[in-house]
Formats: structure tokens, sequence, C-alpha cells
């Protein structure tokens, strides 16, 4: 929709991972040299982690594409499996049979396919993606997986790609053993004010063909602002930005259209936040009045016919819905 307007050939913040649009921050850059060493000293864990929409994926294709040749690769995405699924998954990455396989006889599969590889001088990578989502005993199994190994090195290195939840699970007693196979470990921060700069102006010049500065500097600095630095959030809001600028025909973006734009995605979070909370206060306060009807009426119906309240413990007169519904107190 914007894009003829601002002439640009697509749009240049699209959610969907692309290599032609790879920005690699600091943290990014360090997080992929310490991945390339371990996996170069044949480390047999990885792990790397970081808050939602930090670059996770961006790095892992960042990774792929920094692999020796002849590298065998497992990649494994959004892994909510129990260990034989999980098991199974590995062999269909890797070409391996599995119908009618016991989990035995997979695992034996696997051990002689990681010795073909190591006889012919093919390091095996197995990628696992959001792994947070790993139950503990599927964790439990890949552990064990790290046991395929000769007396001189490790048949298969593993990398876990995750949010911070994992760090929880790893930092677990019940995970110890697991955490102390972990050779390198590394966590993502979000992008600098300068390099928020930076990520902007790079899409643009991609989506443009040559410098297109279509961000005024102080639009650039509300971007980090209400974004802190996190790479979704800014091609969200930088969207967002250039659609409110496009309905007002404005050639330049400026730091007003960015805070507009980001009141819109931010108030539509909250109302959406408000409303769940809204129908679950209403939903319990509906049970909780149910209750203490029942208990009323059973404390009623207990009580003698001959035995009326006394005054002092009468009870108040009863309101009226409309009196009730006024002093209630909102949800």
């Amino acid at each position: 929709m914007y894009t003829a307007f601002y002439d640009l050939s697509e749009k240049p913040f699209s959610l969907t991972p692309d290599p032609r649009y790879l920005f690699l921050a600091s943290s990014h850059r360090e997080a992929l040299a310490h991945v390339l060493y371990g996996i170069d000293q044949g480390e047999g864990f990885i792990a790397v982690t970081g808050e939602v929409g930090t670059g996770k994926t961006t790095l892992c294709r960042a990774l792929l594409h920094r692999l020796s040749p002849g590298t065998e690769v497992a990649y494994i995405f959004n892994p909510a499996q129990t260990g034989d699924e999980l098991l199974r998954a590995i062999h269909a990455e890797f070409g391996l049979p599995t119908a009618g396989c016991t989990h035995h006889e997979l695992n034996d599969q696997l051990n002689q396919f990681l010795l073909r590889m190591k006889r012919a001088d093919r390091p095996v990578l197995l990628i696992i993606d959001e792994a947070q989502n790993l139950s503990r005993d599927t964790l439990e199994e890949v552990r064990l997986l790290s046991n395929l190994e000769t007396s001189t090195s490790k048949l298969i290195q593993i990398l876990l790609f995750g949010q911070p939840e994992l760090d929880d699970m790893l930092d677990s007693k019940e995970m110890r053993q697991l955490r102390q196979r972990i050779g390198v470990r590394w966590g993502l921060g979000p992008m600098t004010a300068t390099e928020t700069r930076d990520y902007v102006r790079h899409r643009l010049r991609i989506a443009h063909g040559c410098d297109r500065d279509l961000f005024s500097e102080r639009a650039l600095r509300e971007v980090h602002r209400r974004t802190r630095g996190v790479p979704r959030l800014v091609n969200l809001l930088c969207d967002r930005a250039l659609l409110a600028g496009y309905a007002t025909s404005s050639l330049s973006i400026e730091s007003a259209t960015v805070s507009q734009a980001a009141r819109e995605i931010l108030g539509a979070h909250r109302r959406s936040r408000w409303r769940r909370v809204f129908f679950r206060s209403g939903a319990a306060a509906a049970v909780l009045i149910a209750v203490l009807g029942a208990m009323a009426w059973q404390q009623s119906a207990a009580r003698p016919p001959w035995e009326a309240p006394t005054e002092s413990a009468a009870a108040p007169p009863p309101r009226s819905l409309e009196s009730a519904e006024s002093c209630r107190e909102p949800a």
C-alpha cells in the first residue's frame, strides 16, 4: 500500500525472516562468534537464549550460512513432542527410516549413521529451536544423544535456541547433568539506540536500492525508546509508522507519527489485556456470588421455623438489584 508512495520495491519491515535483510547487532555478532567457536572446538552442547523478538531465528539462519561444507544438519523447530517423537523427527531430518522401528532400533540406527559421518569426516549438527517448549523428560532424551561419541570426540553436536524459560530449566537441579555438558552458553540482548537507527536505515536501503532516510533522527530515537531495541517490535512499529505517514501523505516520518503508531499498537495490546482481566474477574465474581448464595440458603433451610433472628442479628433489608450493582466495585 505505502511501498509505491515511498518508492520502495517491497515492505522493508516484514516479520518474515529474509536473508537479504540480515543485520547483525553486536550481541548477535558475539553470539555467532561463540557458537562457531564451540562448533569448531567440538563442544557437545551449545545454548543460546533471548527474549521474544530479539533475533534468535535470524542468528540461526546466519549460522547455517557459515557452517563448513559437508556439515549434516537436522533443524527441529518448535519441538513440543515426546522424546520418541523428537527422535523420529531427527531421523526424518537425516533421511533415516523410522517405520516399524522401536526406540532402541532408532537409537542404534542413529549411532550407525553418526559413525558413517565420522568416517567421512562430515560434522553432524542438531539444532533445536524454541527449545523452551521441551519437557524435562525430552530434554533428558536430548542429553542422552550426547553420549553417542568415540573415545576422542563427540559424534553429534547439539545447539539449543530458546527463550529465557530455557535458562530456568537448565538452571534447575534436575537438569544439572545437562547443564554441566554445555560448553557454550550465550544470552542475546536488544539493540542499542545507534544499532536501532542503523537497523532501520539498513532495511530501507535494501527495499529502496540505495540510501533512503524516511525517518528523521528524532523519529529513530523515538522508535528505540518505544521498542527498547527489540528487532521484532522495531519492525512492527516502523511498518505502522510508514502506513500512518502514507495516510497523511507525509514524505518523511517524524517522531509524532512514530508516537501515534506506538499508541495504536500498545493501545490494542492493553485493550486486549484488560478485556481478558475483565472477563476473568467477572467470572470469578459470579462464582463467588453463587457460592455465598448457596451457603445462605443452606443456613436458612437448617434454621428451625420457631427460631426467629433477634433484632440485633437481623439481616439488613434486601437492596434492589440496581442498588447492588451500583455499589459493586468494578472488576
